[in-house]
């Protein structure tokens, strides 16, 4: 097995900072404990990580953070998802003495997964441009993110697992996602809409029926609109049918007091006529709204902590290059579902 700095570390009876330091020529060392660590290279026959010596030699002190190309810099000040990421990476990286470094995309998804141009991150950390690069949301499996990971050079991706080299941090969203429709049916709910731009929730919602065999739940999924006017023209499809839904989950969360609006306009109140759920990035966020929403909250700041956190393991040689790190969200019950019955799914 390949021997580690971990290994020479105990085998010299030193820390691993101090083996960075005597094998970078970083810092002060005394004469006798450099002496130890060359020996216990030697005897283990280490070989440093080539990351790590780069990093050391010609470090930029940057950061890169990016997003994905369907968010324009309007939707990045908005998203409190992006806002809250931005403040728990940023708060790892002033601890190291890093900046950060927001990457814009010029192109569009599509053009990125048939690999006609590559994504902007790309040159950043193929170039050494930045030290590492954290990636804010799942990525596009394109080649280009493919050639990376096979590199193994310092990335870390928000989003579940599909790789098996890589760094990565997850806040399952399949199962909060289930835990939604779970937590509805539960309290007897068989007909949930759902309005949100994720396209994975087809799956989500696909599995959820299959393992709990439930056939008389019926759920919707809508694709989230760009403007108001189509977003509100959905509300009114929706609820204005003679079979609309006696349940609701709105990821995005500025919409939410929007759509509470809209359903008094119709007569509609929440909860008693139509109960609703959303997704909070920032704790007690739903809690503005009025009446105030039951939510999943996803912590975001601690999936920016974590996400740094993990790249910098990597960077100081102290964790390997697959590593998934989980991240919890719970369900913060308010005013805004009701209990059709004491019906329960267990």
């Amino acid at each position: 097995m390949k021997a580690s700095i971990y290994d020479v570390a105990n085998l010299a009876g030193v820390s691993i900072s101090t083996v960075s330091r005597v094998l970078n020529k970083s810092g002060y060392v005394s004469s006798k404990t450099e002496k130890k660590v060359y020996d216990a290279v030697d005897k283990l026959n280490y070989i440093p990580n080539v990351v790590a010596q780069n990093l050391a030699k010609s470090e930029t002190k940057l950061i890169g953070l990016y997003f994905p190309p369907l968010l324009d810099s309007t939707e990045i000040l908005s998203s409190t998802y992006i806002l809250e990421f931005i403040k728990g990476v940023n708060d790892i990286l002033i601890q190291k003495g890093y900046h950060l470094l927001l990457i814009n995309e010029m192109n569009d998804r599509d053009q990125i997964l048939s690999d006609n141009c590559r994504p902007q991150y790309y040159s950043f950390i193929k170039q050494n441009r930045i030290d590492g690069l954290i990636l804010g949301s799942a990525p596009i499996a394109c080649s280009s993110f493919i050639e990376l990971l096979n590199l193994k050079l310092p990335m870390v991706y928000i989003g579940e697992k599909r790789f098996h080299n890589g760094l990565n941090v997850y806040a399952q969203f399949k199962q909060y996602n289930k835990d939604v429709l779970d937590y509805f049916y539960s309290r007897g709910h068989q007909h949930v809409a759902v309005i949100s731009l994720e396209e994975r929730l087809e799956s989500v919602i696909r599995e959820y029926k299959e393992e709990k065999q439930i056939d008389e739940l019926k759920v919707e999924h809508y694709f989230d609109p760009e403007n108001v006017d189509s977003y509100l023209d959905l509300l009114r499809k929706i609820f204005t049918s003679e079979d609309k839904p006696s349940a609701l989950v709105v990821h995005d969360l500025t919409k939410v007091q929007q759509t509470i609006n809209f359903l008094n306009n119709i007569q509609l109140s929440v909860p008693d006529d139509v109960s609703i759920m959303t997704i909070e990035h920032k704790y007690q966020e739903a809690e503005k709204c009025f009446p105030s929403v039951t939510s999943v909250y996803v912590p975001a700041y601690q999936m920016g902590v974590e996400a740094a956190k993990l790249l910098f393991e990597y960077l100081q040689e102290s964790q390997d290059y697959s590593k998934e790190m989980i991240v919890d969200s719970k369900i913060i019950e308010r005013k805004s579902v009701k209990r059709m019955t004491e019906f329960s799914n267990n």
